[in-house]
């Protein structure tokens, strides 16, 4: 047998995953937009659980300024492209996986970016408005699940979009009169709507101008975490125990909280959010 054959590159997922759930995975397809803070980090880990197909999307070269928290930046990567990085990466952990790669989301090329994808995750840069836009409208229009979890302060939040739910813009208020801050502005507040890092800051120094933001490379692996196993879940059919948009969950180590949101939309406004512990909480914000 292959040194390399799939049933020894992932025979230890026996017992968690059922032999033809993992031979299912073989056969999958994930999309991944986005190479840095948490879309390398979620290739790598979808492709360590077996799943056979990734479709990345990414054009920027890694620069010694993301050495804190993207897990493709070493001194021997900067200045090379993070999707040629990352290509590279996936198919030494599995010689048969198949990577697709673009640079950017366009009109042109999100339907053929999508072709034959079972889920996405969304791992696109913060500061990138209409090419999210386009992806969350296109996976929709193809019936595809999106998940979005993101690294905020000592946490991460959680939110899944379904196709026959809320969409993306009524969730988060956006619309096509608003400017781009505007819209940036309100998927921030949309993303942590119960803010559980003021518990022991002001702001996660999101600097709009300066497209920035402070990070932490665990957290960046704690959304890799919680996204990759919700993606593994939506494969194999298995209900998770998050509930979709409008529900959203923020978890913050450091507060101590696991808060469930639920937010109230109608179309292009943004709603009222309750928020609640969960049977899950670890404290209190």
């Amino acid at each position: 047998m292959d040194q390399f054959d799939r049933n020894i590159l992932f025979s230890r997922m026996v017992g968690l995953v059922s032999q033809s759930e993992l031979d299912a995975l073989a056969g999958k397809r994930v999309a991944v937009p986005g190479c840095g803070g948490t879309g390398f980090t979620y290739a790598e880990c979808l492709a360590r659980m077996g799943v056979g197909a990734i479709n990345i999307a990414d054009a920027d070269t890694f620069g010694p300024e993301n050495m804190n928290r993207q897990f493709g930046c070493t001194v021997d990567t900067i200045g090379l492209k993070k999707s040629q990085v990352l290509s590279e990466r996936l198919k030494a952990i599995n010689p048969a996986m198949d990577v697709q790669v673009v640079d950017f989301l366009t009109e042109d090329n999100v339907d053929e970016y999508l072709e034959g994808v079972d889920v996405v995750c969304d791992t696109l840069d913060f500061f990138v408005a209409a090419p999210r836009r386009l992806l969350y409208k296109a996976a929709r229009a193809k019936g595809i699940t999106v998940i979005i979890c993101c690294p905020v302060a000592f946490g991460v939040t959680a939110h899944v979009f379904e196709p026959d739910g809320i969409t993306f813009e009524s969730f988060f208020g956006i619309n096509d009169a608003q400017s781009e801050t505007e819209q940036l502005v309100r998927f921030g507040q949309g993303l942590t709507p119960s803010s559980l890092f003021k518990a022991y800051t002001e702001s996660p120094s999101l600097d709009f101008e300066a497209k920035s933001v402070a990070s932490l490379s665990a957290s960046c692996l704690m959304a890799t975490s919680f996204g990759s196993m919700l993606a593994l879940m939506k494969l194999l059919d298995i209900e998770p125990g998050l509930k979709p948009a409008p529900y959203s969950y923020e978890f913050d180590l450091r507060a101590g909280a696991f808060k469930e949101n639920l937010t109230e939309t109608s179309a292009g406004e943004a709603g009222a959010t309750e928020s609640s512990e969960c049977s899950a909480s670890v404290g209190s914000a």
